[in-house]
């Protein structure tokens, strides 16, 4: 799907706002867009940016509203992003990881052309100027302008491979960048080692940096694919459609023909720069020292569109789609792990700390707890596991939370683990050894528990006859058609 299509669809659906009076791109529109990711609004789109008439921003396109007042808000935390992939705003979570779940099992190759519409201007040498866009300054106290919203494209000719990447980059000058990071990362980025690489070789690695991206394309870069990973045909496969490519004007790396921008340059041997501080997630990361692009190269569009991501809010576009996309390959893990895994998210409310864990049954003894130390071997992400019953809906946060504290016994089902690694600064850890600690909450009714004594629930599923659900149902869904669309949850 074409970055553009993707918004003319937002906007015929409600969920993309056009503004047309005069916005500054120093922290004005930045702050209209954490307002409205604050209340569960739409996409934002500037038409009108201060010193930048004809070049519009858009921000917050794949955010939502987060799972906790589900279901008082209309809105879904998933439902920009359904729409990315082709699906109905209000398609229910558990059909969405399904669907992610069921298509990364294929792959659609993309098809290669000799141009298209983000070749219609080349700009190159002195009259790169990265100041000639809005390129917003979003939070105060940012080290810099910063572009947000993008793809990393880059190129081992060995292996005939091109990754993707997410990194956020302040502009350190008209023709250059600095790359951001976690300020602690569990392992090197793949860009940081084939940079590295080629700094051993002596040689630059080449880059693109594809901003206004097919929507699959940006969901599959929030996926941890293995090295060597054919990454335009698995975003292919998100999308069921091929993506249409172009070769880029410096390497040999392939852009989709119908990005909005494209920074082609390289990135060369020891050459590093500040970056930061950066109003990161939860906490502004520190200053820290990372890799430089220099923009040799700049292809676009006409009227180029920019997007732009802001963090710091309740939930934000990098956290929504990491969730979604994070949630779907611990499933897939589980599952091949013999776990009989019902649904897994990571709420945005917890900045992806949290992971919980829907069970159909449990094998043994302690089993959430076996589920725990395999989910922390594979997620970057995640320092505390909530398992929770089959009888518990993928978007109720709140009686998963409620569970937690009625079901979970504090003596017996609240399990510690220490000497593990800290993400970032949203831990109180140990500053001496760098370890902290990780839990898993049992939220389960137990095994030897008798049947009979569980107790009902209670809630419109089992406290309103089934005869009387399904007219209200379908006079909410079909004859009233009123908003939210609503369900029946069954276990």
């Amino acid at each position: 799907m074409e970055f553009r299509t993707f918004l003319e669809d937002l906007q015929e659906e409600g969920e993309l706002k056009v503004i047309g009076r005069e916005i500054d791109w120093e922290l004005q529109s930045s702050a209209v867009c954490a307002m409205s990711q604050r209340v569960g609004g739409p996409a934002v789109k500037f038409s009108n940016v201060k010193g930048y008439p004809d070049m519009p921003l858009v921000g917050s396109i794949f955010c939502g509203p987060g799972m906790y007042y589900w279901p008082q808000l209309s809105r879904r935390m998933h439902g920009r992003i359904a729409m990315g992939l082709g699906l109905e705003k209000d398609t229910h979570y558990d059909e969405l990881l399904e669907t992610i779940l069921d298509r990364k099992k294929s792959a659609i190759r993309p098809i290669e052309v000799e141009s298209g519409p983000c070749h219609e201007v080349v700009i190159e040498g002195k009259d790169i100027d990265l100041y000639k866009y809005p390129i917003p300054y979003i939070h105060d106290k940012d080290g810099g302008r910063y572009l947000t919203s993008h793809l990393i494209m880059t190129r081992d000719e060995g292996r005939k491979w091109t990754n993707f990447e997410t990194h956020r980059l302040m502009v350190l000058r008209r023709d250059k960048l600095v790359q951001g990071t976690l300020a602690r990362m569990t392992r090197p980025s793949n860009v940081d080692m084939m940079a590295a690489a080629a700094a051993k070789r002596g040689e630059p690695l080449p880059f693109a940096i594809v901003i206004g991206a097919p929507p699959e394309m940006m969901l599959e870069a929030h996926l941890n694919q293995p090295p060597g990973k054919d990454e335009y045909s698995a975003s292919g496969a998100l999308g069921l459609t091929s993506i249409t490519l172009v070769k880029a004007k410096l390497s040999n790396i392939l852009v989709p023909a119908t990005a909005e921008i494209v920074l082609e340059g390289h990135i060369y041997p020891n050459e590093r720069a500040v970056e930061g501080p950066y109003a990161h997630i939860s906490y502004y990361s520190e200053e820290m020292e990372n890799l430089v692009y220099r923009v040799e190269c700049i292809t676009q569009r006409k009227d180029p569109i920019l997007p732009f991501e802001i963090e710091g809010c309740r939930s934000s576009d990098k956290m929504c789609m990491l969730s979604v996309m994070h949630s779907a390959e611990i499933h897939e893990y589980l599952q091949l792990c013999g776990v009989p895994v019902k649904w897994v998210t990571l709420p945005v409310e917890t900045k992806l700390c949290l992971a919980v864990v829907s069970v159909r049954s449990q094998l043994l003894p302690g089993y959430p707890g076996r589920i725990s130390e395999l989910l922390y071997g594979m997620s970057p992400y995640v320092r505390q596991v909530l398992v929770v019953d089959a009888d518990v809906d993928s978007e109720d946060l709140l009686k998963a939370l409620m569970d937690r504290v009625l079901k979970a016994n504090f003596e017996r089902q609240y399990f510690i683990s220490n000497r593990t690694n800290p993400l970032g600064l949203t831990e109180n850890h140990d500053f001496k050894s760098g370890t902290t600690s990780t839990m898993c909450i049992d939220a389960t009714w137990r095994m030897d528990r008798p049947p009979e004594t569980i107790p009902r629930r209670v809630t419109f599923e089992y406290c309103i006859p089934e005869d009387i659900q399904d007219k209200v149902l379908k006079n909410w869904n079909e004859n009233l058609k009123l908003s939210p669309k609503v369900w029946r949850y069954k276990a």
